[in-house]
């Protein structure tokens, strides 16, 4: 595993940077209620990979991707997340062009709400399924103990995940200043509800 192990790094952190459900959901909550409730969907999102390592590591998940029923039901699940979050952003969106308040409640901008968030958008994503069960288990030698060698990889996602959303969130928290522009909000509202949504949409219709 040691003389792939770059590979494997190189890889896990090109699939982590590359746009998708996740950066929408950070960048959002982020731009929108502050770096604290940026941190915290990063932190669902990392709790959701630790999960997926556990799962790997005692070969429950492989039960689960052998079974076509379960990997559509965990499809259409995890659309239907997408879409409801996507759904929500453009709701509001509308209150604020209605003229209500602009600024979240304290309940939505807590840090319940963003983790839960980033816990159930990475739960319920096959890609991270996918990954860990089919990709992950490429670097496993098949010679040496399976699941410390499982632990080791699926926390070194865990990790890089953790570093790469801890630096996003605070580059883009120093951006908080725009959002005293209403426009700069609408506008963020707009795009992640947009693009939430047609993820959610994609990835009903995949195959």
């Amino acid at each position: 595993m040691s003389e792939h192990l770059w590979v494997y790094i190189a890889a896990t952190v090109t699939v982590l940077v590359v746009p998708g459900p996740d950066f929408v959901l950070v960048t959002r909550n982020t731009l929108t209620r502050g770096r604290t409730a940026g941190l915290a969907t990063a932190a669902g999102i990392a709790t959701g990979l630790a999960g997926y390592t556990a799962l790997a590591a005692l070969g429950v998940a492989v039960l689960v991707s052998a079974s076509t029923t379960a990997l559509v039901v965990l499809r259409f699940a995890g659309a239907g997340y997408l879409v409801l979050l996507g759904l929500q952003s453009l709701a509001a969106l509308r209150r604020g062009a209605g003229g209500r308040a602009a600024a979240p409640s304290p309940s939505r901008s807590g840090r319940g709400a963003p983790f839960l968030q980033g816990l159930l958008n990475n739960s319920l994503n096959p890609k991270a399924l996918v990954f860990f069960f089919t990709f992950m288990p490429q670097f496993v030698v098949p010679d040496a103990p399976v699941w410390p060698q499982t632990l080791f990889l699926g926390g070194t996602v865990v990790v890089l995940a953790a570093v790469w959303w801890l630096l996003y969130v605070l580059a883009i928290a120093r951006l908080s200043a725009l959002l005293r522009r209403p426009r700069v909000r609408q506008g963020i509202e707009l795009t992640s509800g947009v693009a939430l949504t047609s993820f959610g949409v994609a990835l009903a219709m995949a195959a």
